[in-house]
């Protein structure tokens, strides 16, 4: 056991090290989102309507917007976004050095550790880059105490969607990985629109809601599962790790 969090910490530095640039990078990427992207859900940018449809049709673009801004940016702060091994499409640099790494005499459970480990390390910086400015800019500061729990809950689908990255990265190839991106991006559109659309359910309003009524919880729950979460993910990642042919 010792000798697998040995193997796992190395790796995780020697990637780190190689691309020490990219994670202070994202974070400033996320610092930037916080500062001018978010605020502009408190009334920099608004869809005006005109009538009573024109109204129903202003709310509907203004929640849909901020849901699908916190979905979007949220499902990916625990992966360096400006990094070569994410940002071109037509490149898989990372794909290409496993086909080494699985060559040498180091055990999956090793390699996905060390991918772990390097996506909680951007995971820890980048949410208070992107969770701090949103607080100190945007109407969520007006919750007070109860932004934490309000924070938790997003930190909680961070970390189930770093551990689908985590999966796809390692188990499928670029191309999938590159059609999955985008279909989740779609299905989360189709979704929120639906939902706002014909329920008036609005994420972003509702977690607040529920933040400030049920805190103690929100602050506990939401991160408890998605850690269980990403870890499940960490061991099917493994799994199928073992068993993938690297030379597709």
């Amino acid at each position: 056991m010792d000798g697998f969090f040995a193997e796992a910490f190395w790796l995780a530095g020697k990637e780190m090290r190689r691309t020490w640039l990219s994670y202070p990078l994202t974070g400033l990427f996320a610092l930037f989102l916080g500062f001018f992207v978010v605020p502009s859900l408190s009334g920099v940018f608004e869809f005006d309507g005109f009538g009573v449809e024109g109204r129903r049709m202003e709310y509907f673009y203004n929640a849909f917007f901020a849901d699908y801004l916190f979905l979007i940016i949220c499902a990916f702060l625990g992966v360096r976004a400006i990094s070569g091994d994410y940002t071109p499409l037509w490149r898989d640099s990372f794909s290409s050095r496993l086909i080494l790494l699985r060559s040498l005499p180091i055990p999956a459970q090793s390699l996905v550790a060390s991918r772990a480990l390097c996506m909680l390390f951007a995971f820890v910086l980048n949410v208070p880059a992107f969770f701090g400015p949103a607080f100190l800019l945007s109407d969520l500061g007006e919750l007070g105490a109860s932004y934490l729990p309000f924070a938790c809950v997003w930190i909680g689908y961070c970390l189930l969607a770093s551990g689908l990255w985590l999966l796809c990265e390692l188990t499928v190839s670029h191309k999938v990985y590159t059609q999955i991106y985008f279909g989740l991006a779609a299905a989360l559109m189709a979704v929120l629109a639906l939902l706002e659309w014909t329920l008036d359910l609005s994420l972003v309003g509702r977690m607040a809601e529920l933040a400030q009524s049920y805190g103690a919880v929100l602050a506990v729950f939401p991160v408890l599962a998605g850690a269980a979460a990403f870890a499940l993910m960490s061991r099917v990642t493994i799994r199928r790790l073992e068993t993938r042919d690297i030379s597709e």
